[in-house]
């Protein structure tokens, strides 16, 4: 019986393993996105980029960069092995757990996530866990929102006007974090940034949700 990448014992970690490890799982995320678009075809990508006002090989060359910004995780990073290779990703705090050490971001969508009341417990829990960003096509937010609603800070604020400008502002930012676990509750907004590589979920009843486009 064949116990392919099973019972790792923990001490391989000295040799950097748990960064292959890691880097083997985002580069398997990136293949299930590429193969929806062009083996599958399940996805209208022409659709997509077309709203960004960007042509294919700009789309390949973002997604090329993605994967050479993976192959550049911390050496140092570590992590129990065995739940590197089987946990699973549809659980919010537990992924985020799992890339602890790494350059990590969660970005918040702010009408529906931040302003709804039963989010803010989940809010404090973010900020207490992670740096945190405001991403929105909303561009009213200030901090006054925050302090008047007794909410922490966050570390940054991108109030964009209109959509495009918000789903651009996402790729951006996906260039200069290692993980970006980004949170909206519009089925829109995560569609872009699941083709572009960040870790969605989808904020619906009161819960985050993982999001994917995945069909198999």
């Amino acid at each position: 019986m064949m116990k392919y990448l099973t019972n790792i014992p923990q001490d391989v970690e000295e040799y950097g393993f748990c960064k292959t490890l890691l880097v083997r799982r985002e580069v398997i995320h990136i293949k299930h996105i590429l193969t929806e678009v062009f083996d599958r075809q399940s996805i209208d990508i022409n659709k997509y980029i077309n709203k960004l006002d960007i042509s294919l090989f700009d789309y390949m060359k973002i997604m090329t960069n993605r994967l050479r910004d993976v192959h550049h995780f911390s050496r140092n990073y570590t992590n129990d092995i065995n739940e590197i290779v089987k946990s699973c990703r549809d659980r919010f705090f537990p992924t985020l757990n799992l890339y602890q050490g790494l350059n990590n971001v969660i970005i918040l969508d702010f009408d529906g996530v931040v302003t709804d009341k039963n989010f803010r417990r989940l809010y404090e829990l973010c900020i207490s866990r992670c740096n945190v960003i405001i991403c929105s096509a909303n561009p009213t937010i200030t901090e006054d929102y925050f302090i008047k609603n007794n909410l922490s800070i966050p570390n940054h604020i991108y109030s964009c006007k209109g959509k495009v400008k918000k789903i651009n502002t996402l790729i951006y930012l996906q260039k200069i974090y290692d993980y970006v676990f980004y949170v909206d509750n519009e089925i829109e907004y995560l569609e872009y940034a699941w083709l572009f590589g960040l870790q969605t979920f989808h904020y619906t009843k009161g819960c985050i949700k993982y999001f994917s486009l995945k069909t198999k």
